[in-house]
């Protein structure tokens, strides 16, 4: 278009007064890659985890394999291929499997009875989980968070709303499947340790709130993890 514009052949788009305009592109790393290769596993079994987290187990692996070896972390990486990135993954959703990782939740059997309260409690801690994992990852995988979190809440508002009305009442609670609960703690917990190591932020909270907001998410969620492990 700009060719057209100034009507010479020597100018074409990206060309500006004095040079050419380079254009900053991030370069992709080799963790990177990794990092697509694992939630892609993970998602493909209905799980999901933040990208942040899953560069850390993966860097942990690398440094597992350089001592081991003896080697470099440079060197251990060239021994962690695509295929053992997913077994790592594996091997992960194994050690999740009572979350029931690509079940329908909401056919599964109710067995855990929540307090009404813990149940407010929970969802307004899922919504707290959501935007703190929304603002440390990259604007082409919100969607996945925004997914992930919304299936979550939506299992506790349609399960809470299904109650019935003898069953819903403060002394008697709620029933939840167990491996919902497991998910919710997993997700909170997961922000918490955001919010603890140097996360980003959702807008609107200042710095000075960051302990608070990780303790607070890190008490909801060992609070969901002791229930579960009780009923």
């Amino acid at each position: 278009m700009l060719v057209i514009a100034t009507g010479r052949s020597d100018v074409g788009p990206g060309w500006v007064a004095g040079g050419w305009k380079t254009c900053h592109v991030p370069r992709r790393t080799w963790l990177d890659s990794k990092i697509d290769v694992f939630v892609e596993e993970l998602a493909a079994s209905g799980m999901h985890l933040d990208r942040q987290r899953a560069g850390e187990l993966i860097t942990g692996q690398v440094r597992a394999v350089a001592t081991l070896m003896r080697v470099t972390e440079a060197t251990a990486r060239t021994y962690l291929g695509e295929e053992s990135i997913k077994d790592l993954a594996r091997r992960m959703l194994f050690e999740v499997a009572g979350e029931q990782p690509g079940a329908d939740l909401m056919e599964a059997p109710r067995t855990v009875r929540l307090p009404l309260a813990l149940v407010g409690i929970t969802v307004a801690a899922l919504a707290e989980a959501m935007q703190v994992r929304a603002a440390n990852e990259p604007p082409d995988h919100l969607g996945d968070v925004i997914t992930t979190y919304a299936q979550a809440l939506s299992g506790f508002g349609q399960i809470t709303a299904g109650a019935a009305a003898g069953q819903a009442g403060e002394a008697a609670g709620i029933l939840f499947p167990p491996a919902l609960l497991r998910r919710a703690a997993r997700y909170v917990s997961g922000a918490a340790d955001l919010a603890a190591n140097g996360g980003r932020l959702p807008d609107g909270v200042p710095e000075t709130a960051r302990s608070q907001l990780a303790a607070t998410l890190r008490r909801d969620a060992a609070g969901l993890i002791a229930i579960t492990a009780a009923g």
